[in-house]
Formats: structure tokens, sequence, C-alpha cells
């Protein structure tokens, strides 16, 4: 008997688990769910690109003072020498001048372009002793630039303007005359730093021949 129920409890038991796995099979349960966290990815920073503002942009303006040798211009008139503490021979009825005072300019230009300077000057030179003579001019020049560099300018010029003579004497007579201003700059030369540099210009015309001077640009 013991026998018989042994094996009905088996039976019942291996019934029991074979329909819980029919009832797995018909009804799965769901699967857990797998969350999957992605990082986002940042959006790229907008690169800004930076174009460098040169030198020469942000001091356009320039202004100097030099001095030099005679021009052509006023030796032109015959009253002068080269030697400039010898009056000149054969110079008739012209004054005869003694001593050379230096021929001043001041010049002022404006970088329209990195290779184009426009400005406008001033020259004056007088020659004083027996007698005196006052050689002024007033210009508009443009300046072609070769070399643009920090530290060194190098550039040619044309200027072109107005031009006055005059002659003193010690008997108080005075004579004047005015003439077109014209000048050729072969070679010019700015050297130092942006701000304040020193210039060395060779000039044929109604500016001196050979000057030397200094400049700023604010």
């Amino acid at each position: 008997m013991k026998k018989y129920l042994l094996s009905a409890v088996m039976l019942l038991s291996a019934a029991a688990a074979f329909a819980q796995e029919l009832q797995t099979e018909a009804n799965p349960q769901a699967s857990p769910t797998v969350v999957v966290v992605r990082k986002e990815t940042p959006a790229p920073i907008p690169v800004q690109v930076v174009v460098p503002i040169e030198e020469w942009e942000t001091r356009r303006h320039s202004i100097s003072i030099s001095v030099g040798l005679p021009s052509i211009y006023a030796t032109g008139f015959g009253s002068h020498s080269w030697n400039f503490y010898i009056p000149a021979s054969g110079s008739g009825s012209s004054p005869r001048s003694e001593v050379f005072t230096g021929a001043w300019a001041i010049d002022y230009g404006y970088n329209l372009l990195r290779w184009l300077r426009l400005g406008a000057g001033a020259t004056y030179e007088c020659w004083a002793g027996s007698a005196q003579t006052h050689d002024m001019s007033l210009s508009a020049r443009v300046d072609f630039t070769y070399i643009n560099h920090e530290h060194i300018v190098l550039y040619s010029g044309l200027s072109a303007g107005i031009s006055s003579h005059l002659e003193h004497y010690t008997n108080g007579d005075l004579r004047g005359a005015f003439y077109p201003a014209f000048n050729v700059t072969p070679i010019g030369l700015n050297f130092g730093s942006r701000i304040v540099y020193g210039l060395v210009e060779t000039n044929i015309g109604s500016a001196s021949v050979l000057r030397i001077g200094i400049g700023f640009r604010p």
C-alpha cells in the first residue's frame, strides 16, 4: 500500500512540475529591460579664426621732423655754394649769404595701404649773413613702400605743391617769387620701432638733398 501511495505522490509531483513548465512556456515572463545610457557628445565649440591686425594698420598716422643739406631748388638760384660758409662767386646782385642754417622739414603721412602712404609736408631753409634768403615749400606727397617690416621701412616718393623764394638785403630791399614745387625721393628709410623711428632720405627738388630726422607713430 505504501508503495502505491509513494508512487502516486511521485506521479503527482512530476505532473505538477510538468504543468508548471507548460505554464511558463505559455506565458513567459518579460525579460528584464536593459537600459543603455549613452553619453551625449558635446556640440563642437565653433573655432573663431582671428586674423591678426598688422602693425601698420594700427599705427596708420605718422609725423616726422628732419634737417639736412640744401635743396636743389635753393642752390639753383646761384647765390649759394655747396660750401656753406663761402659765398658763391659771381652771384651778381643776388644776396651773398654766408651761413646755412639747415633745410628743415615737417611731414605727415597716412598709411592708406601696406605699400601706399599719402601725406603732406612743409620745408624751410635759410642762408643768413650779410643778407638772407628764405626758401619755403608746401607740398602733398605720396610714398610707395617696398619693405614694410616692424623695424625697417624702405620707400620712394613724389611730392608736388608750391614754393617761395625770398631775398632780404641789408639795405632793406625785399624780393620774392612763387613757383611750383616738385620733389622726387629716390630712397627713403625709416628704422627703429613702430612708435618712434629715425629716418634718412635722399631728395631731388624742393626738399633737402640729404636729410635725417626722427618720427612718431601715435
